[in-house]
C-alpha cells in the first residue's frame, strides 16, 4: 500500500484508539485493510512519525508508559478529531477534494500553490503556507478578472477593466475591488449572488495575512491555528468563485 492510502485508515484507527502503540495499529490495519501486506510496515512507521512530527501524536501511552513506542493523540489532534479536520493531514484526500470541488480540468497552477501551501503546513512553516495559498488566491483572481472582461460585451470596458486592475498593482484587495462594480450589474442566479460579498473577502484575508496596503510581502507571524483554519475554508471558497466564473464563461 501507499502512503497515501495508508494514512486515512491510521488517522480513524486513531478516532477510534487514542492511547495506542505502532504494533497495535498495524494489527488493525491487517484486520480490515485487505490491501496491507507485512512488507509496509515501514510505510506505516514513516506515516506514524509524520503525525509525531505535526504533532497530533506525542510518545507516551499513560503514566506507566511515558516514551516511545507508545504514543497518544495530542490535546491538537483531538481538537482536529473533534472538528473532523483531518483532512489537513491527508494532502492527497484534501487535493482530491479540492479537485472535485472544481471545474474539470482544475487549474494546474492553481493546484500546484495548493499543493505546496499543505506541504508548508505539515512541516510547521505557517507563514509559508499563507503565501503558498494567497498566491493561488491571486491565481484565482486572476482568472475571475478574465471571466469578467470576458463577460462584457463592449471592448471598451474590457480594455478599461483590465486597465484598472493593472493600475491596482500588486495588492489583491485593490484588484478586487477594481472589478465589483463590473460584476455588480451582471445577472447572477441566486447561489452565486452572494460570492461578491462573501467569498472574495476571504479571499483578501489571505493577502492581509501576508502582505501590506501595496500588496507587497511584509514580516508576519502566523500561528498554526490561523494556517489551519484558512487551509480548511479555502476549498469551499475556491468552489464558489470558480462557479462564478463557470457561469461568466457561458453568459
Amino acid at each position: 500500500m501507499e502512503k497515501a492510502e495508508l494514512r486515512p485508515l491510521v488517522l480513524e484507527i486513531l478516532r477510534k484508539g487514542p492511547q495506542t502503540h505502532p504494533n497495535a495499529i498495524e494489527h488493525q490495519l491487517k484486520a480490515f485493510a485487505e490491501g496491507y501486506q507485512r512488507h509496509d510496515a515501514l510505510k506505516l512507521q514513516e506515516v506514524i512519525w509524520e503525525l509525531l512530527v505535526q504533532g497530533l501524536l506525542a510518545p507516551g501511552k499513560n503514566s506507566a508508559n511515558l516514551h516511545l513506542p507508545f504514543v497518544h493523540v495530542t490535546e491538537y489532534g483531538a481538537r482536529c478529531l473533534e472538528e473532523d479536520a483531518l483532512l489537513l493531514y491527508d494532502p492527497d484526500g484534501y487535493l482530491h477534494g479540492l479537485e472535485k470541488r472544481l471545474p474539470a480540468p482544475p487549474d494546474a497552477t492553481l493546484l500546484c500553490y495548493v499543493r505546496e501551501a499543505l506541504s508548508s503546513f505539515l512541516s510547521g512553516r505557517y507563514l509559508a503556507a499563507i503565501l503558498a495559498l494567497d498566491v493561488a488566491s491571486e491565481r484565482t483572481v486572476d482568472l475571475l478578472v478574465a471571466a469578467v472582461a470576458g463577460a462584457r460585451r463592449d471592448p471598451r470596458e474590457r480594455t478599461a477593466l483590465r486597465r484598472t486592475v493593472k493600475q491596482a498593482g500588486r495588492s489583491l484587495e485593490r484588484r478586487l475591488d477594481a472589478v465589483r462594480p463590473y460584476l455588480a450589474p451582471l445577472p447572477l442566479p441566486a447561489p452565486l449572488k452572494d460570492v461578491p460579498r462573501l467569498d472574495l473577502p476571504s479571499l483578501m484575508t489571505l493577502g492581509r495575512l501576508s502582505r501590506d496596503e501595496e500588496g507587497l510581502p511584509t514580516e508576519r507571524s502566523v500561528d498554526r491555528e490561523t494556517a489551519h483554519a484558512v487551509l480548511l475554508t479555502f476549498p469551499e471558497t475556491c468552489e464558489r468563485v470558480f462557479a462564478l466564473i463557470e457561469h461568466l464563461g457561458s453568459i
